[in-house]
């Protein structure tokens, strides 16, 4: 229950809002306000009752957001809500259904409308031609005239609106409308269309127009459940006039090329965008003879703007990439050792302390023991410890266990003196937590001499030392410089030391281009968070459209080793990085449309977005359509709150307020919009014992059907992401819609105003009322933008530093609580209150939105100038590339080999991965891909690999024994073998078993000795991969073993079935050994004959697995070792004996992926 000043202050707030959020005027709130005062003293009503009489009039006003502006025709002439107020014979009720009331708007001032809006891009000789087509239509709909008599557009439109009205409603002016302004347009037109009001009817008869003028129309909308849902909704519209319509979301090839048949095709611009590249890049004919004569965008802004530089691309195997997991296990593991001390400050790995002198001191045999001997001598170790030290240096640790920090600090002060070429800044970590640093005279000294700057060393207890990094950079280089010490290049001499990394030399130019960038990538991976940048599914790490949509992105993966860090740190199988080979911008789709681009949405953005489309997509033009009802969103003066649990007890605190009935509404309901999952779920706790009826709304890969499809109900609160923003239609109860309508608190600062509008449009929808409000935790914005907003802030508070409203405030609430109590009368109210309003302009919401509106419009000039600009170039050498594989087919008869397609795919890839740059122009890119192109082609006519990828040479002798070229293939094994023999396991082992089918029966001793060290050497490279493999696993798991300790995760499964193929592998060779040595020292023949994979693999373990069970997939089936191998089985004339190897194909089924060709989305 409210006290009475608390009342007063919730009646002054409202009187407040007018001004904030109708857009009053100080002096005519007043007015109003003094109005009001005299109609209730007027009715000689007990003044006790003045506050729940006023606010439920301020309350009604709200509802139905009246403006200064808004009248309400009184007999011959239209009035004011003042002039209302002050009508004695209008009763209050009568007051308030005039308040309510509310009819569609008329063609004229519909028309006006659009002619006022400042950023429509319409002349008067459009507005009359509309005018005028559809007074006419709609004459003849209200007439019900078949109109028979009507041509051109008239005819069209009416022909429309007739099937319409059959199948679904008579559509309302604002579509008619709508509909004029984009068949008049010469060139593509965008529209904004508020939300709620009906922009799949004005797609549909868009669309039913332009394929009856016998075009191909394809609509884009941003989710294959909105296409579908639209395409269901509007079937029988289509049908009604004899146009073919269909979808292509979730479709086989035989169906896609029957969809694209249709005369209309509703679908996702990525599935669109997919399609092409089957029909352009895999010779698929999809499309058939369908041209791109008109598209039609829904959501067009966050297609074009938000979503612009997202790339699709069809997937397939880079075999040669999975070489590239001991690296990034390598840099997972190391940067997992830079940890941070407070906001700005990193530490490295642990080091013991001679391990750190010696990088500083000239490199002696003795040098070592020289230091030890001075730790001696300042008596952190014991005497007679260097003694037992040169006997047995690994008993060191047990010796510094009782060091301290500050021993070793005295220690390093004695080094400094011996050993002038060390000079550290000297720190540890104090009682508190925080650093401290231990020789600050010293460091003051050096600066004043001018000395070169200590080397920053954090020192703890047990004699171990850390390097200390200030900025990022200075953590990169030394990242990079600890992951190369141990990074090998193959061919090379391989050492027993386990921290070694090996990546095959084909691959040096690769690493050595794009290392730093993975590097990054791994830090970036660490400041990510599951439930905000992305979820966990069964399927692996999956991104969230945090920003913008809130949806569950499931075909996109981050590029440049990120999604595998991601994989890594949650244990997750881990995924090879992939070469892009082939890729379609939707920008790049859109505009093959030309100027024949159609859009829609309910939020076109401001000026600069508006501005940035028009560069983008030439001759484009935009137009703003009223509602077809005044809208009444009223919006709440939004909060900004410091910290989380303020800001958590502030959303409560509404929420409660809201969906409580007060003394003059009922209750309503909440619609709380949050940034993350985990936000969202922290909220849904927070209400539990406030609010007992919760939906949640937080993943697109659930069942949400029961969640959205029930009306809302007073008192009850959804819960979501921005998936309940753009598109969510959520309906509510009568009781919700009298009390107020749904009440939207959006819980984060939106990317950009479109979102936010977006939002808030879940809301006040076709004439209903509704709120919202922003309320903001500060901790939650970026550090750059709480620097900016504070800035702003204590600008504003300087300017206002002697306002005196606050006393005029106090003044205004005991005036009112007099007056109410009789005992003064209310001469001054209404004067008091013209001190306390005010526009004012310096709220922490406002600052931080301009704020926020300033970004944006760096970032889309930024967009302009790089995004675009690379996205064009990169297609416009993927369209040379298309050229170079035109002309490889034409030279093959369509049919090149399979070895020859796959190592130019996988040149391409490569080469994209480490030429690309920002300064190069697109001729002199296209230039030197000309000439690599030439060369690659002329090595593959050769025989040889363009990239020097010894799989190439085995994939080829695998084709040209296969096609029965025993010969020409032993010389392709050959070739792999003399390129790299580190990882020749199969060019081995396919060699040895070309070679004794070659002589098949009738080996001679040379062929079987040959064999014999082919086998041989095929076990010791398989006993490298495992190497490998054990290094990938150690190193990738070194941060997720205590989070997983007591559960295997799905990255060791993984792992360890492939180590299991690998085993598997080994047995077989040396059975295959043992068949071979008998048959040659028992004076035999060796047959070989091809089996299938399976053969490979124990019986026992094909009945293990259950293949119901999803969590048990059988990966020892999948392939390791990446390239055509080969399962045989030896005959000898002493034994029979199976022999098998594990096969893989590399022609897999291409599928569908969108990826953001930044490092991360």
């Amino acid at each position: 229950m409210l006290t009475s000043i608390e009342n007063e202050k919730v009646l002054l707030n409202k009187l407040k809002g007018l001004v904030t959020s109708i857009k009053w005027s100080p002096k005519e709130t007043a007015d109003l306000f003094d109005a009001l005062l005299k109609r209730f003293q007027s009715k000689g009503t007990d003044r006790s009752h003045f506050f729940l009489w006023l606010m439920e009039m301020l309350h009604c006003m709200e509802m139905n957001y009246i403006t200064p502006s808004w009248t309400y025709p009184d007999s011959d002439k239209r009035k004011t809500l003042i002039e209302l107020v002050r009508e004695d014979n209008i009763t209050d009720e009568k007051l308030k259904s005039c308040l309510a009331d509310d009819q569609e708007k008329q063609l004229d001032e519909i028309l006006e409308e659009i002619r006022q809006q400042r950023l429509n891009q319409v002349d008067e000789k459009l507005l009359r031609e509309v005018r005028d087509i559809v007074s006419s239509v709609n004459a003849d709909l209200i007439a019900h005239n078949e109109g028979s008599q009507r041509s051109g557009l008239k005819r069209d439109l009416l022909k429309l609106c007739q099937a319409v009205e059959k199948t679904h409603f008579r559509p309302r002016l604002t579509q008619m409308v709508s509909w004029c302004i984009m068949t008049l347009s010469d060139t593509g037109r965008l529209i904004q269309v508020g939300t709620g009001e009906g922009k799949s009817c004005i797609v549909a008869m868009f669309a039913a127009f332009r394929a009856m003028r016998g075009e191909k129309v394809d609509i884009m909308s941003s989710s294959p459940v909105l296409a579908e849902r639209d395409l269901l909704e509007w079937k029988q519209f289509y049908e009604t006039l004899k146009i073919s319509v269909g979808c292509n979301t979730n479709k086989q090839e035989s169906q896609l090329k029957v969809c694209y048949r249709c005369q209309v095709v509703y679908g996702t611009v990525e599935q669109f965008a997919g399609d092409w590249l089957h029909q352009h890049f895999l010779r698929k004919e999809i499309f058939g003879q369908r041209k791109f004569h008109c598209a039609i965008v829904d959501e067009v802004d966050s297609l074009m703007l938000d979503k612009g530089c997202h790339v699709v691309y069809i997937g397939s195997d880079t075999p040669a990439l999975q070489h590239l997991n001991p690296l990034l296990a390598s840099i997972w593991a190391t940067v997992n050792q830079y940890k941070k001390i407070g906001t700005e400050t990193r530490v490295g790995p642990k080091y013991l302390f001679h391990q750190v002198l010696l990088k500083y001191i000239a490199k002696s045999q003795d040098v070592k023991f020289t230091i030890l001997q001075i730790a001696e001598d300042t008596g952190i170790l014991a005497n007679g410890s260097v003694k037992a030290l040169r006997k047995d240096l690994s008993l060191l640790c047990a010796k510094m266990s009782s060091i301290t920090a500050d021993q070793l600090a005295e220690f390093f002060r004695e080094v400094e003196t011996t050993f002038p070429s060390c000079q550290f800044a000297l720190y540890r970590v104090n009682s508190e937590g925080a650093i401290e640093e231990l020789n600050i005279r010293q460091q003051k000294e050096n600066k004043e001499k001018g000395e070169k700057q200590r080397v920053p060393l954090l020192l703890s207890d047990g004699g171990f030392c850390q390097y200390l990094y200030s900025d990022e950079e200075s953590v990169l280089r030394a990242a990079e410089a600890e992951i190369k010490c141990t990074l090998h290049f193959t061919p090379c001499e391989v050492s027993n030391d386990e921290s070694s990394c090996y990546v095959p030399g084909f691959l040096s130019e690769l690493v050595k281009s794009k290392l730093k960038v993975w590097i990054e990538n791994a830090f970036h991976a660490q400041t990510m968070t599951k439930d905000h940048e992305y979820v966990i599914e069964k399927h692996g790490i999956v991104p969230v459209d945090y920003s913008c949509t809130g949806v569950v992105e499931n075909f996109m993966k981050w590029t440049d080793g990120l999604q595998q860090f991601l994989e890594m740190k949650h244990g997750a199988k881990l995924s090879d990085m992939t070469a892009i080979t082939n890729y379609m911008s939707l920008v790049g789709l859109l505009q093959k449309y030309g100027h024949q681009i159609f859009g829609i949405s309910g939020t076109l953005g401001q000026q600069q977005e508006i501005s940035t489309l028009q560069k983008i997509y030439e001759g484009i033009t935009t137009c703003q359509i009223p509602s077809f009802k005044r809208r009444k969103l009223f919006e709440v003066e939004g909060v900004v709150v410091k910290d989380e649990d303020k800001w958590i007890d502030k959303i409560c605190d509404v929420v409660t307020a809201q969906t409580n009935p007060t003394l003059y509404r009922k209750e309503r309901a909440v619609l709380l919009i949050c940034e993350t999952i985990n936000r969202a779920n922290v909220l849904h706790e927070a209400l539990r014992d406030k609010v007992p009826n919760r939906r949640l709304y937080i993943n697109n890969n659930m069942d949400n059907t029961a969640t959205l499809s029930r009306k809302l109900e007073a008192g009850e609160v959804f819960i979501a992401t921005n998936l309940a923003g753009r598109g969510t239609d959520l309906k509510v109860c009568d009781l919700v819609n009298k009390a107020g309508g749904l009440f939207v608190v959006q819980t984060f600062l939106p990317k950009n105003a479109r979102v936010e509008a977006q939002a808030f449009g879940r809301t006040a929808r076709q004439g209903s009322p509704g709120s919202a409000q922003l309320i903001l935790c500060s901790e939650h914005m970026s550090k750059s933008l709480q620097l900016l907003v504070l800035m702003k802030k204590l600008q504003s508070l300087f300017i206002n530093i002697t306002d005196v409203k606050p006393l005029y405030e106090d003044l205004f609430l005991l005036q009112l609580i007099l007056f109410q109590k009789c005992q003064s009368e209310a001469v001054d109210l209404s004067s008091t209150l013209s001190h306390i309003l005010s526009e004012d302009s310096g709220s922490e919401i406002k600052i931080a939105k301009g704020v926020r509106d300033d970004l944006v419009a760096q970032e889309l000039t930024s967009y302009l100038e790089s995004g675009i600009l690379k996205i064009k170039k990169k297609e416009e050498l993927f369209s040379y590339y298309l050229g170079i594989l035109d002309d490889v087919y034409k030279s093959r008869n369509n049919k090149p080999a399979e070895s020859e397609l796959s190592a130019l795919n996988e040149f391409w890839g490569m080469w994209l991965l480490k030429n690309i740059t920002e300064n190069d122009s697109f001729e002199e890119l296209k230039s030197r891909l000309s000439t690599d192109l030439d060369m690659a082609r002329q090595k593959l006519r050769d025989r040889e690999s363009p990239s020097s990828n010894l799989h190439h040479y085995t994939l080829s002798g695998n084709e040209l024994r296969k096609n029965g070229h025993l010969a020409a293939s032993i010389k392709m094994y050959s070739k792999a073998i003399q390129e790299d023999h580190c990882w020749a396991a199969i060019a081995y082992y396919n060699r040895a078993f070309a070679s004794l089918t070659q002589q098949d029966g009738s080996q001679d001793q040379n062929c079987l000795d040959q064999a014999l060290q082919d086998l041989l050497n095929a076990l010791k490279s398989v006993d490298f991969y495992c190497e490998q493999m054990k290094f990938t696993h150690k190193y990738a798991t070194q941060q997720t073993a205590e989070d997983h300790a007591d559960s295997v995760t799905r990255f060791e499964s993984h792992i360890t079935a492939r180590y299991k193929v690998l085993l598997f592998l080994k047995a077989n060779i040396n059975e295959a050994i043992k068949k071979v040595e008998k048959a040659r020292d028992m004076g035999g023949n060796v047959k070989a004959k091809e089996n299938v994979v399976y053969f490979l693999v124990p019986l026992a373990r094909l009945r293990d697995h259950n293949p119901d069970d999803k969590h048990s997939d059988p990966y020892w089936l999948r392939p390791t070792l990446k390239y055509n191998i080969h399962t045989w089985i030896l005959l000898s004339d002493v034994m029979l004996h199976d022999h098998h190897l594990a096969k893989h194909s590399t022609q897999t089924k291409p599928k569908h992926t969108h990826k953001s060709l930044d490092h991360y989305y």
